[in-house]
């Protein structure tokens, strides 16, 4: 596998992970919700967002490894 493959594999679980945030912010607006389970499920959508946005970056990072100058 070339850095280049993984580097879309990489986006692709990104992007997945992305569509499961939005579909979790819908559940957020739910009547009938305890505080207790929005704030669990705040928290979840926390741990999910920075997954996205590392997950996205290492992505970037790697279709972009030899592209970068050696110093």
């Amino acid at each position: 596998m070339t850095l280049q493959e993984l580097s879309k594999e990489y986006r692709q679980s990104g992007e997945m992970v992305r569509r499961r945030v939005r579909t979790l912010e819908t559940c957020l607006s739910v009547p009938g919700m305890t505080e207790t389970q929005r704030i669990e499920l705040q928290r979840r959508l926390c741990l999910l967002r920075v997954m996205a946005r590392d997950t996205i970056a290492m992505s970037r990072y790697l279709a972009q490894y030899y592209n970068e100058e050696v110093q």
